[in-house]
């Protein structure tokens, strides 16, 4: 069985390959001038945005929120981030999906939804045992219900899937694995969003382990 400190080198692998070449890699310990205009303008491969990019980046990358957040789910749970609100006042309570409304979008779309929810909710699940079971709920309805490739081949949440495994659950193991390898199937390694989502998994996991670098500098 893989080991937390496994877990945290082999996200750390997968990072350093998403950032080697990328736009993202000289913002990392810029000034916050820099990296405030690096987070307002950015844009994926694609040259699309998402509702959830704004708080995530003010959350990965050290910076005040500079817009409210949409009212989706994920954008909502990274903005407490910041904010400090109560996470659990913004999504359903009980167990399951915290946004089952995404159903009727589509399962991609409600799949990356889902698992960008967790990745903010484990994140709260710190020192909010509320939070935590909340989270823990999510992430085993998750493997339950929605596998990582009804998503967008982005590793939302590894962090989250990788704990558990660490401390035995199997089928997290899986899953953890599963969004690893799907990010880096398309251009042979992450694209930047995923990248991003990595930055801040490795951050998640490197806490947990004790590490005290500035969550700015990650």
């Amino acid at each position: 069985m893989r080991t937390l400190t496994d877990w945290a080198r082999q996200i750390d692998a997968v990072l350093r390959s998403g950032l080697r070449g990328s736009s993202l890699a000289p913002v990392l310990g810029a000034p916050e001038s820099v990296r405030a205009a690096y987070a307002r303008g950015f844009a994926d491969d694609f040259g699309h945005r998402r509702e959830v990019d704004p708080p995530l980046l003010a959350w990965a990358l050290g910076l005040a929120l500079w817009a409210e957040p949409a009212p989706r789910a994920d954008a909502r749970l990274w903005a407490a981030l910041k904010t400090g609100a109560d996470p659990l006042g913004v999504i359903p309570g009980g167990e399951g999906p915290v946004a089952p409304e995404a159903r009727e979008i589509a399962i991609e779309v409600w799949t990356e939804i889902e698992l960008a929810s967790l990745q903010a909710l484990w994140w709260h699940g710190r020192g909010n045992a509320a939070a935590r079971e909340r989270a823990v709920s999510l992430a085993r309805w998750l493997m339950a219900e929605l596998q990582p490739d009804n998503g967008t081949n982005r590793p939302w949440a590894v962090a989250a899937f990788a704990e558990m495994a660490a401390g035995g659950d199997v089928d997290a193991g899986l899953y953890a694995d599963t969004l690893l390898h799907n990010c880096q199937v398309s251009l042979g390694k992450p694209d930047l969003l995923s990248t991003v989502i990595l930055l801040d998994a490795a951050a998640c996991v490197g806490a947990l382990l004790g590490a005290n670098e500035p969550h700015s500098e990650r």
